[in-house]
């Protein structure tokens, strides 16, 4: 019984020490101060005080943090913008901010600010947290069910181009007026040297022409500083630089150009490399098309040598005059069109009436009068049924319906709000050029993710 005595007394003194640690760190008292603030500042807000309740939130906030307090300031918020106390949303949606940024590695918070941001049409926002959690890796069914939403929402940035070309080594070409400029890929910084005439820029250069004071033309490449880096006299026209390897196996860059009558290729320092073509094609993948007296096409490496015998009537080139940037080449024999690989060696036996190059992973064909899409594969992919069609980009592929131009999705849904007069490739930036007007400008999507 004494034993028992003892470890009751003992029992008591520890907890009035434990009761008296708590109290000189404040524990107690905050935790009763917490509950009185809170309890005061929901008194307020059920009065709709919103200003005086959001004041006693964030007294409470600074003794305890939790997601659930801070989602109820937000409501709060909500309520005092909704009733006209506050007559900016700016607080609000950095409150949202404050809390992703807190609990940044909770799936709730990224549910709760997403829906939030959408309800209010914040999509670029809600976009760009719907990024960061996939790059954290954060997932929920709810945070994939947003994405999907807001995945092809976009907004139209206004512009007038009389032509662009797609984005390439992380520029745009665009012409108006007869003048030819670049911008970034983001659609800013725009370089304009008033350029009579150019290529896009591939491998850090690009092959551009200028009037001097005088009014005679000069032809030379560039790079991206503008720095012009060797001239070729006579040059007319160019499909651009790009990468080969030559007879030892190395790296060379060769600019295909035409002079006079005929095409050659040329090295950085404007040095012929070979050929006279009726056409050449820039290389990409080690290959180029080029067409010869003749008529007939060829695939060539970068030494110049043909790849196989085998004769084409026509060869399909991207918008930048690359017979395979994915590795995939359409080419026709007595103008039906089949698939080849980077040997010339035919792919299956799909064939095609019509078809255009590969940027992604499914390419526009036509058959029977419609355009479909097909896998690099040769599996039929979409079967024909637009009036035209541009092969897929970053997820997308843009189609035609009477005289109007949408975006589909792998699904074949549209997934745009409008329609257009045409429409170029999505970059994997989001950007669209698209015409209205007879004028190219641009859409920019605001998820980019995957």
């Amino acid at each position: 019984m004494k034993k028992i005595k003892i470890i009751i007394i003992i029992g008591i003194v520890l907890l009035n020490v434990l009761v008296g640690y708590m109290l000189s760190q404040g524990v107690i008292g905050d935790t009763d101060k917490y509950n009185d603030t809170l309890a005061q500042a929901r008194a307020y807000a059920e009065k709709e005080l919103c200003e005086k309740a959001i004041n006693e939130y964030m007294d409470a906030l600074s003794i305890e943090d939790s997601v659930e307090l801070r989602t109820e300031i937000i409501g709060v918020y909500e309520k005092a913008v909704e009733i006209g106390e506050f007559t900016s949303t700016y607080e609000m949606f950095e409150q949202v901010n404050s809390l992703v940024e807190r609990y940044s590695e909770n799936s709730y918070v990224y549910e709760y600010a997403c829906e939030f941001l959408y309800k209010y049409e914040k999509y670029e926002e809600c976009a760009d947290f719907l990024m960061q959690a996939q790059k954290l890796e954060v997932s929920s069914d709810k945070l994939n069910e947003i994405t999907e939403k807001v995945r092809y929402k976009y907004t139209k940035v206004y512009a007038m181009y009389s032509d662009v070309s797609p984005e390439y080594d992380n520029m745009y070409l665009t012409v108006s007026d007869g003048i030819y400029s670049f911008l970034n890929d983001e659609c800013g910084n725009e370089i304009s040297y008033n350029y009579t005439y150019a290529s896009s820029f591939s491998e850090g250069y690009a092959f551009v022409k200028s009037l001097r004071p005088d009014g005679t033309e000069d032809s030379y490449i560039i790079d991206k500083n503008n720095v012009r880096q060797a001239y070729i006299e006579g040059a007319e026209t160019s499909s651009g630089i790009g990468k080969a390897k030559d007879t030892d196996n190395k790296d060379i860059l060769l600019l295909a150009c035409k002079v006079g009558d005929v095409y050659s290729y040329y090295d950085i320092n404007g040095n012929k490399v070979f050929g006279e073509y009726a056409f050449a094609g820039r290389f990409r993948n080690n290959v180029a098309a080029v067409k010869d007296s003749d008529g007939n096409w060829l695939i060539i490496d970068g030494s110049g040598s043909t790849i196989s015998d085998t004769v084409f009537s026509d060869v399909v080139l991207n918008e930048f005059d690359e017979c395979a940037p994915k590795g995939v080449i359409f080419a026709a024999i007595d103008g039906v069109y089949y698939l080849y690989d980077l040997t010339v060696t035919q792919i299956g036996d799909f064939s095609c009436d019509e078809a255009k190059a590969f940027v992604d992973d499914y390419a526009a064909y036509r058959a029977g009068g419609f355009w479909g899409y097909v896998g690099t594969d040769g599996s039929i992919i979409i079967g024909p049924q637009y009036e035209d069609a541009k092969s897929f980009s970053n997820g997308v592929g843009a189609v035609k319906t009477g005289e109007r131009w949408y975006l589909i999705n792998y699904t074949n849904q549209n997934i745009l709000e409008e329609t257009f007069e045409e429409i170029k490739y999505v970059s994997d930036k989001g950007i669209c050029f698209v015409k209205t007007g007879g004028y190219w400008s641009y859409i920019r999507m605001f998820y980019t993710g995957n």
